[in-house]
């Protein structure tokens, strides 16, 4: 992913400009972006959500964005 960003954003920066901003959009007022569906299951029964990923992911993208795509736009 951070090959992606700094090679992206060298060449055409819109994509993750819009990226950027569909994240941004989807957070809510208090910060927190909404609980997405189940996305994994392993043997029918277990069910696999995990909690704080759907924290930690945007902000440490808006992160990568904010110091290897802006400077560069």
């Amino acid at each position: 992913t951070i090959c992606f960003l700094s090679e992206q954003g060298q060449r055409d920066p819109a994509c993750l400009h819009r990226a950027a901003k569909i994240l941004m959009n989807f957070q809510s007022e208090d910060g927190e972006f909404p609980q997405q569906d189940i996305i994994g299951a392993t043997n029918h029964n277990l069910m696999l959500t995990y909690a704080q990923f759907r924290n930690i992911f945007p902000i440490w993208a808006l992160g990568e964005y904010y110091q290897r795509v802006l400077p560069v736009a």
